[in-house]
């Protein structure tokens, strides 16, 4: 199956990307060289990647209350979450994680040549 990735327009800081893949947010870290700490594509352990830092989510809004004095929230829902490791990778996410990184890896691994 293809997700539909998309990044967010906009600058960011030292690496630092946000975007969407179907209708679940993400941001992520990725160098220009492959880290020892970062996501192995293939097998998705830490090992050689550029991807060092990884959260795929998604925010929830939730109403409650009274009508008098309603309130909201916003519920955090983490599919993947990798920071040197592992914190969550929700089993039933992970053709989605290994496509993003996958396609993160090849797009910032692209030499431009004038």
């Amino acid at each position: 199956m293809d997700y539909n990735i998309k990044i967010d327009e906009g600058k960011y800081k030292h690496g630092y990307i946000r975007g969407r893949v179907d209708n679940f947010y993400w941001y992520a870290l990725v160098h220009k060289d492959a880290m020892e700490n970062g996501i192995n594509p293939i097998n998705l352990q830490s090992g050689q990647g550029r991807v060092t830092r990884l959260c795929v989510y998604k925010d929830v809004v939730e109403h409650g209350g009274n009508p008098y004095a309603p309130t909201c929230s916003v519920r955090r829902y983490i599919y993947a979450n990798y920071k040197r490791e592992w914190d969550v990778l929700n089993s039933n996410h992970i053709d989605m994680v290994k496509q993003l990184i996958n396609y993160l890896e090849r797009r910032y691994s692209l030499k431009i040549v004038h």
